[in-house]
Formats: C-alpha cells, sequence, structure tokens
C-alpha cells in the first residue's frame, strides 16, 4: 500500500515537474511583420480592398526589428488620427489615401534600397 503511494506520488511529481519545465521553455509567438508584407497590407488600404481589421493588423504591432519601417507605421497612426473615416470600401478620406501614397513611395524606395 505504501510502495503504491509512494510510487504515485513520484509519478506526480514528475509529470508536474516535466509540466512546469515545458512552460518555462515555451516562448510566446511572434509576429513579425517585414517590408513586403506591410507594402500589400498598404496597397490594399490604399485600393479600398482591407476593411478596418486588416488596418489594425497592418499598424497595431511596433516594428522593433525594423526602425525605418516603424517609422512609416508611426506615421499611418498619425494618418489615422487625422484622414481615418472606416467607411466602406475606403477607410480614409482623399487626402488621407494621398498621404498613405506617399508612404507607400517612401516603402517601395527602402525596398529597393535593400536589394
Amino acid at each position: 500500500m505504501t510502495v503504491q503511494i509512494v510510487v504515485t506520488l513520484c509519478l506526480s511529481f514528475l509529470i508536474f515537474a516535466l509540466i512546469i519545465w515545458g512552460f518555462m521553455h515555451m516562448r510566446t509567438p511572434r509576429f513579425r511583420m517585414d517590408r513586403a508584407q506591410f507594402r500589400r497590407g498598404l496597397e490594399e488600404v490604399i485600393t479600398g480592398q482591407a476593411d478596418d481589421n486588416h488596418w489594425r493588423v497592418l499598424i497595431g504591432y511596433p516594428m522593433r526589428h525594423d526602425p525605418e519601417l516603424e517609422r512609416l507605421r508611426e506615421e499611418c497612426l498619425a494618418i489615422e488620427e487625422q484622414e481615418y473615416t472606416g467607411g466602406t470600401p475606403y477607410l480614409f478620406t482623399e487626402a488621407g489615401i494621398e498621404r498613405l501614397r506617399a508612404v507607400h513611395r517612401r516603402l517601395l524606395l527602402l525596398i529597393q534600397q535593400a536589394k
């Protein structure tokens, strides 16, 4: 009887330790948007093919891995504050779309320079 209790306790402790070890070594998923993905998302917004969710994903994550892309993302946030309508199909005013086109042109230059 006591042998069963000792074996059960040891197995329980081992399983518990394995679960804790697994959690300690598990990393949270990271989403990294590259310049090409940002370009495609921006093009969808400019052409009226993106909805509010697409826009939120596009600008919602800091891009610490790419300082130039982060600056463009921050500029898009500033454009959103002034020109965002959330309408269909275009999420921005005409002036906002033009400003996003300027961001898109600068992004294309960045992509070309990186090649």
